[in-house]
């Protein structure tokens, strides 16, 4: 089952949820997301986690995790509390930031039941859910029973191998991670099975080291060369347990399966009532952590937390936690000494549209360390408006008139980006030819259709659906340019 016909799937037209931005060299601080509502007491300290909307979890997040996917037979995702077009919405502004939102698979108290021959009924879903809400990624979270119930862990990774092809084949990258309780990679763990399945396809693994009490590693290297066992819920020796873990991941010893360091990242709590056990006292210990792994030569990709909901909690007393572990761990991950580096500069700048008094763009999401602030148009040199998205309609202009276009892209920091590409484009005006009306994403056309674009007129050549980055100024093979151009 090599390659499976989506073509019954609705695509969404391209919009800033459809980016699915790129994490490829980046340090990541991943947070889980509650997809239901607090209760009274919902911590294991009898706290409760805050309601946020997606716009609401701090940018130093530059991968969300939607928790959960889950239900009987094919899994599925719905928002809880919004309708599915403001969803989508907030994904296109995170993901205009620079930022990836993924769908987590499972959860502690999933049944997942997969059987031979839902491959492509799963890998339709996922897509689905995909081009309804504006996800970049699944993360795989199946504990206990459900990482190996059924047929799982062959359809599973079968199914996401489908979705990753398929988006590759639009020149997009879906993102796969997982986020498997750390006993289940050793050796011979039940996690073993989806690294295999996924060599190659997953783009990262965010262990849990957390709730496991007394699991942990024995290091003959600790206790004066007499080794010890180093428990997950021994607090004295919590820098070790960081350290001599994420070690024997990177390098496949002490009894653990292989996963390189730039796929690695350490998933902990928040704070105490996110998990059992797991909480990191002490920050110094994680800092210490990393840098002894930097020194190994084992420069880990990040860290995940459960949850951004709990980072924004509040204890049995009613204190807050005030985003303690993004407080702490951000300038870890991101970097807060000397000259940051600027974003990249927006690329894939399209007009989307024009009229008589307006222009519509878009372009495509700045990558960089830090995620971005917001998005700055130019017009003819001068700044018209800022954005936190990746499109904006500049309004009020004069009628059948040329106008230059570029974009820089702000970070957290107030760094700005070298500029966008130019784009000269001409607004409405005169008597519109009927046989040359404005090209547009998403639509149908047939050949010899003409089309007017950037001020100037195409023929079309081949029929196709078009789509942002087959513009009739780029794509050859597809439209011939009217050398005689008229302007009324």
């Amino acid at each position: 089952m090599n390659k499976i016909d989506f073509t019954s799937i609705k695509t969404q037209p391209a919009d800033a949820a459809s980016l699915m931005p790129s994490i490829a060299g980046k340090k990541i601080l991943m947070g889980f997301w509650h997809n239901w509502a607090a209760g009274p007491a919902d911590g294991y300290q009898q706290g409760h986690f805050a309601n946020l909307n997606l716009l609401d979890v701090p940018k130093e997040y530059n991968v969300v995790a939607v928790a959960f996917m889950k239900g009987h037979g094919i899994p599925t995702f719905k928002p809880y509390n919004l309708s599915d077009e403001e969803f989508r919405r907030q994904v296109g502004v995170l993901n205009s930031q620079g930022r990836a939102v993924l769908i987590s698979l499972g959860g502690a108290d999933a049944h997942i039941e997969l059987h031979k021959g839902n491959e492509q009924p799963l890998a339709s879903e996922i897509i689905r859910l995909v081009e309804t809400y504006g996800f970049d990624g699944l993360d795989i979270d199946l504990e206990q029973s459900a990482i190996d119930f059924a047929d799982n862990k062959s359809v599973l990774p079968a199914a996401l191998k489908l979705v990753k092809d398929h988006y590759a084949g639009q020149g997009k990258h879906f993102i796969i991670s997982m986020a498997p309780e750390f006993p289940y990679l050793t050796s011979n763990g039940k996690y073993v099975a989806y690294l295999q399945a996924l060599e190659g396809y997953y783009d990262f693994v965010a262990p849990q080291y957390y709730n496991q009490g007394g699991d942990g590693l024995w290091v003959q290297e600790v206790n004066g060369g007499q080794g010890a066992w180093i428990a997950q819920n021994n607090d004295a020796m919590k820098e070790d347990f960081l350290f001599y873990l994420t070690d024997s991941l990177a390098s496949g010893t002490r009894g653990f399966t292989r996963i390189a360091a730039d796929k690695l990242v350490i998933g902990l709590p928040s704070n105490v009532d996110a998990a059992a056990t797991g909480y990191v006292i002490e920050p110094a210990a994680l800092n210490n952590a990393f840098r002894r792994l930097q020194e190994s030569g084992h420069a880990i990709k990040g860290l995940m937390t459960w949850s951004v909901n709990w980072d924004a909690g509040v204890n049995r007393q009613g204190v807050h936690y005030d985003w303690e572990f993004r407080n702490r761990y951000a300038p870890l991950i991101h970097g807060n000494g000397g000259e940051p580096e600027r974003p990249g500069a927006p690329g894939n700048l399209l007009v989307q549209g024009t009229t008589r008094s307006s222009v519509s763009l878009s372009w495509g999401a700045s990558g960089g360390r830090l995620p971005v602030e917001f998005y700055t148009l130019y017009r003819d040199g001068n700044a018209v408006g800022k954005t936190a998205t990746a499109a904006y309609e500049d309004k009020g202009l004069n009628a059948d008139t040329q106008y230059s276009y570029f974009v820089t892209a702000t970070d957290t920091q107030g760094r700005e980006s070298l500029p966008s590409r130019s784009l000269s484009v001409r607004t409405a005006g005169g008597v519109v030819d009927p046989s040359f009306p404005e090209w547009r994403t998403s639509q149908r056309y047939m050949r010899e259709e003409g089309v007017t674009y950037e001020g100037n007129r195409y023929l079309c050549l081949q029929e196709h659906t078009s789509n942002p980055g087959w513009t009739p100024s780029v794509a050859f093979t597809l439209w011939s340019k009217v050398l005689l151009e008229r302007h009324a």
